[in-house]
């Protein structure tokens, strides 16, 4: 008896890709990197990222993962957009724990770290209305948040900071992730996760509408530049 039919290997190369670029790995790496671009020291770097990969990744993880073992979703990916209502606002809860959580521990840059950090549930609830009835894609917003708010922090001129850390921040973490966008584009649309228009969709929301929150919050609300 003949055994299943492999699959194609753009199929799983996207696949892979797909899983190694998720939403979830970027918040935690993004905060870090924050709070050592504001020059904390070390244990508190670490600090950030233990916290932002608790309540910013794990705990996500583990409600996706029960949604799998419960039946209600067939993958950690929940394809089928009428099902991430549930996903998406754990995540919106979760976010604001570890908010509070670093806005109380943190010492180094601490409104600009929250400020940050704060446009994650405002912007997962923005993407929980679209998804209700179009499937944006969320892994490319999240991809292109990263992108655009490492890319805010980096360039925009901070009161007292180090003016050599804006281009080694720059050039280490920001313009290589650029390069990952169209691939995590092909990625989505040849595992037949998204069509064209939601992966372009999907980037464009990451990549502006942090932008925009980002410099309102650093010029008018709270005045930190």
């Amino acid at each position: 008896m003949s055994g299943a039919v492999p699959r194609p290997r753009a199929e799983r190369l996207a696949d892979a890709l797909s899983y190694l670029l998720n939403p979830l790995a970027f918040p935690p790496v993004a905060f870090a990197l924050v709070s050592w671009h504001f020059g904390a020291a070390a244990g508190e770097v670490a600090w950030v990222f233990g916290v932002s990969l608790v309540f910013f990744a794990i705990v996500p993880l583990l409600a996706l993962l029960w949604m799998v073992r419960e039946g209600r979703a067939t993958s950690l990916e929940v394809r089928d957009k009428s099902r991430r209502t549930l996903p998406m606002l754990v995540c919106v809860g979760s976010y604001a724990l570890g908010i509070a959580l670093l806005g109380a521990t943190a010492t180094t840059a601490v409104r600009v770290l929250v400020a940050f950090a704060a446009i994650y549930p405002v912007n997962t609830l923005i993407l929980l209305g679209i998804t209700r009835w179009w499937k944006i894609s969320i892994h490319m917003a999240g991809l292109a948040a990263f992108v655009s708010g490492l890319l805010f922090v980096s360039l925009v001129a901070w009161e007292g900071l180090p003016d050599d850390w804006e281009a080694a921040l720059t050039v280490a973490t920001t313009a290589p992730l650029v390069l990952l966008l169209p691939v995590l584009m092909w990625a989505r649309v040849r595992a037949k996760a998204h069509t064209v228009g939601q992966v372009v969709a999907g980037a464009a929301f990451g990549l502006f509408v942090p932008l925009a929150e980002l410099y309102w919050l650093t010029f008018h609300a709270l005045d930190l530049a």
